[in-house]
This record gives C-alpha cells, structure tokens and sequence, in this order.
C-alpha cells in the first residue's frame, strides 16, 4: 500500500487524489470560454426567434462556478469580469443577468455504467446569524433540507430536491429515483436508512428492478400486508441475521451519501445566503451544479 503511494491509515493514493484538487482548480478558473465566444453566440442565436443571446452559456457556467467555490456576490463577479475581459471586446453583463443566466442545473452525466445509488437527507441554515443572535432575538427562521441520491462511486449528485425542515425523508424516494432514471441512469441498487423502509418504496424499486437495501426495523413484520417483497427480505433477514444481512446486499456503502455532504458542505459551507425561498432553491441549484462538475474533476 505505502509502495503505491497509500498511507495504511486513509488508504488514499495522495498523488492522484493531489492532482485532482489541481484538476478542480483548471475546471473553475477555465477560461477558454473566450476565445469561443463568437462562435458560441453565433451558434446559439442561429434559427433563434425574439431577442438573441448576448452571453454565452460557458461565460456564464465560468462565472456560476465562481459565485458557488468562493462564495462571490454577483455584483463582485460584474467588478471581476470588468478586469478580466477589458481588452477583447466582450460586452459585460449586470449583476441580476449573471444571476438569472447563472441558474441553469446541471444534473451529473449518465456515464453508461451500472450505479449503486444512495439516498438521504441533509440539513442547510438560512442564514449566518450567530447562536447568540438567535437566542437574544428569538429568532427561528428553521432551516431547509437536500434530499439527495448519490452515486456512491463518485459521490456526485443524480438527483435532489430541496424541502423545508418539515418534510419526511421517506417520500421523496420515488422522485429522486425516477428522475434520475430518467436522465439515463442505470440504477440497480438503492442503499437507505430507516426512514425509507416503507412499502410503497419497496414496490416502486421492485416495479423498476431495482434492489432495495434499506435499515430494516428489528420488530419488522414478516407479514406481506401490500408488499411481498419487503416481507421476504424482512423473513432473510431474520433467518441470517442483521449483520449478515447487511453484508450480504452491501449496505456497508450507505455512507458514502454522508461522505457526498460532507462533501458539499466543505466546498460550499452549510447555509444559503439568499433569504426568499425561491431564490435558496436557486442557489442550491446552483451550487449542487458546480458540485457535480468539480466531482468529475
């Protein structure tokens, strides 16, 4: 292991994991988009009816993936863009056009490979008020969730939704899943805590051959009661045993959907700067799509 590169204790290959970071750093800071631009614009205007684009689409991901790594304000990203494209001649956009053409999502890439997925919940403020501030003031202003489903390879991001603090956890299963099937995904596996070991989700993967490996209750019935699949893998489960269970269908990877948060939260911190809730939407769109475009990376 250490002849390789690896220390025993992270087993991590440090050399490429180094020369990802430096790959990171190529993908924000790219600015080949320049050079481009005419072509770009001309393409994207063809056939086009109303009014044409006057920015480009790689302008604008160059600019969304610095708001989203740094935490830029918009009105900083017009000062910036001022300096960087003063001498080529590029018109500068304002500030609320960087943000409206700034919140394309970009949805992680199908790659054709079979993907063992995980889902979960994580949460993120509303705001940077301190503890203190909020026990002097009373405030609450609660917080909002990201349910995502994450590939556990990669840890990139296949599907999300973003709910308040009320929201369950279980019920976005079926959404998550079908949305990144429908993107191209080919999902053959779900790995879950208990909060999603209901049937309807156990019915929904089944009707979509997908192996569900959920937390199973202890005191679960083996019962059918509207689901035979969860009732036969709750009766396995019982014959073997939990530990062997698990084992058996891989759920030892569930937390690699708690790594891809940590993730997130490293890269971009764990609150929203907006304050109106369509606009904490846009922002975690955003930032979830500079998120997956750095983990490709």
């Amino acid at each position: 292991m250490a002849s390789e590169g690896c220390t025993a204790e992270y087993n991590r290959h440090w050399s490429s994991y180094n020369e990802g970071l430096v790959m990171r750093g190529e993908k924000i800071f790219d600015m080949s988009w320049i050079s481009t631009f005419d072509e770009d614009l001309k393409r994207m205007n063809a056939g086009k009816r109303g009014r044409p684009y006057r920015y480009t689409h790689k302008m604008m991901a160059y600019l969304g993936g610095l708001a989203s790594a740094y935490g830029m304000q918009f009105r900083a990203l017009e000062g910036f863009l001022k300096t960087v494209v003063v001498t080529v001649g590029i018109d500068i956009p304002d500030f609320s056009t960087i943000w409206r053409r700034c919140l394309s999502v970009n949805v992680a890439r199908p790659d054709g490979r079979d993907v063992v997925a995980a889902i979960d919940s994580t949460g993120i403020r509303v705001g940077v008020r301190g503890e203190w501030m909020r026990e002097k003031w009373k405030i609450h202003k609660g917080w909002i969730k990201l349910h995502a489903l994450t590939d556990v390879r990669t840890n990139r991001i296949l599907s999300y939704a973003v709910t308040d603090e009320r929201s369950a956890d279980g019920e976005h299963l079926p959404a998550l899943v079908g949305k990144a099937v429908a993107t191209g995904h080919r999902i053959t596996k779900v790995l879950a805590d208990g909060a999603y070991d209901t049937r309807d989700n156990w019915n929904f993967l089944r009707d979509l051959k997908i192996d569900f490996v959920p937390n199973i209750r202890k005191n679960a019935s083996e019962k059918f009661r509207g689901s035979c699949v969860r009732g036969l893998a709750v009766a396995e489960r019982n014959s073997i045993g939990d530990k062997e269970w698990k084992e058996r269908h891989g759920y030892g990877m569930r937390w690699k959907v708690e790594s891809a948060f940590s993730d997130y939260k490293r890269m971009f911190g764990d609150n929203v700067r907006s304050r109106r809730t369509e606009r904490m939407h846009l922002e975690m769109d955003m930032k979830i799509a500079m998120f997956n475009v750095l983990k490709e990376a």
